[in-house]
């Protein structure tokens, strides 16, 4: 069937893994059905400036200066059930924009990769009594308080543990599916390692570390560094910090034992991922799926409290990461994965047991099925009402 019309919404800041998973579903929907009408909004258009100040300002200062806070505000009953009343007058505000949006794309299915605009649109949805299949994707391994509404037609979660979290909510067990985090489909093209090697002037024969911060380069990782540097064995370390230009002006001008590569964005993460025989990073949701799909093990640092806290909890569970006590424990706990190989490539094969490489095609058919159900009917108008069916 063509002509669907799909509506995906997200939160975009920096290098943001809403965004990621919001772009590589758009993406692959493009690729399945050329004729679909694709409509990829970032939720914060559609809030007011004050609300857009006040939600990105406030994360990024909890969880670079006070964590602790973020940690007692994330998932917390008590804050969720407080916040109620102002998260329904937020959501009434919207309703005009989001009514304008609704009028103009008429889509046959919404898809949302972050909470804030899934709740919005939940909230709208039932206010309005629309019919539009609503699908919440989550992109960390475990939900928050505020995933759950009555009216989200379909959940897409990456694991059997998270879909039993929903259970437990009194959520159906045929509402949650478990396709994985959308992913770019780069991330499943085979490598060939040697020849990505020459291109980036990387050796083989010697370990390569991938050092990962995010798109904003956040973490300790001056320390970290510092720490990795007194490896004995004769590394390479490869450095993404993103946005972070004095973190990357230090880290070519630092004078370091091994040798360093220090890159801001680049579109070559998947071949990197490739060569590696270590990721250290903060276990983002976004960026676990990718080491997931890629066999690559885990070196865990500082998760920020919350979403990847529970990211953490997950990967170290399921014997895919290990996880570094502090910045300058990362020498030690690398050191005895690289005198362990047996341990690390049994940390491979279990990345590739949990991984969803595919998750992405599999949304994208998801959102087809939904959007060829919800056309029998016009979805994009109140249940009840009399219309006809979009042109």
């Amino acid at each position: 069937m063509s002509g669907r019309r799909i509506l995906l919404m997200h939160v975009n800041t920096t290098g943001s893994g809403h965004y990621r998973a919001s772009r590589a579903i758009e993406q692959t929907l493009r690729g399945v059905d050329a004729s679909a009408a694709i409509v990829n909004v970032d939720a914060f258009r559609y809030a007011s400036r004050f609300v857009r100040w006040m939600i990105s300002r406030t994360y990024l200062s909890l969880i670079q200066h006070q964590p602790d806070i973020w940690e007692y505000l994330y998932d917390n009953p008590d804050v969720h059930r407080r916040v109620k009343y102002f998260q329904a007058l937020l959501y009434r505000y919207h309703a005009v924009k989001l009514q304008r949006l609704i009028d103009t794309t008429r889509p046959d299915v919404i898809a949302c990769t972050q909470a804030y605009p899934c709740g919005v649109l939940a909230d709208f949805k039932m206010r309005q009594r629309l019919s539009i299949p609503l699908v919440g994707i989550l992109t960390d391994y475990a939900p928050h308080l505020y995933w759950f509404h009555e009216a989200v037609d379909r959940y897409v979660v990456p694991s059997e543990q998270v879909k039993q979290r929903f259970i437990v909510r009194g959520v159906a067990p045929e509402r949650v599916k478990v396709l994985g985090i959308p992913i770019d489909l780069s991330f499943r093209q085979p490598v060939n390692r040697e020849a990505a090697a020459e291109a980036l002037g990387l050796e083989l024969s010697k370990p390569i570390l991938l050092i990962m911060g995010g798109g904003r380069g956040l973490g300790q990782i001056r320390q970290i560094m510092l720490s990795l540097d007194l490896l004995p064995h004769p590394c390479q370390l490869v450095v993404l910090a993103g946005i972070n230009r004095p973190l990357i002006a230090w880290l070519r001008t630092h004078a370091f034992r091994h040798r360093v590569m220090a890159l801001s964005f680049i579109n070559r993460v998947p071949q990197l991922m490739d060569l590696a025989t270590l990721l250290v990073s903060k276990p983002g949701g976004m960026t676990s799926s990718e080491a997931l799909a890629k066999r690559l093990p885990l070196v865990i640092v500082n998760p920020i409290p919350g979403q990847e806290a529970y990211n953490a909890r997950y990967l170290l569970a399921q014997g895919a990461a290990v996880q570094a006590a502090a910045p300058a424990m990362v020498r030690q706990t690398v050191r005895d994965l690289l005198d362990n190989p047996e341990r690390l490539e049994a940390m491979r094969r279990r990345a590739a047991e949990l991984a969803h490489p595919d998750a992405a095609f599999d949304i994208a058919s998801l959102l087809c099925r939904l959007a060829d159900g919800a056309r029998t009917e016009p979805s994009w108008a109140p249940i009840g009402a009399t219309a006809s069916p979009p042109s």
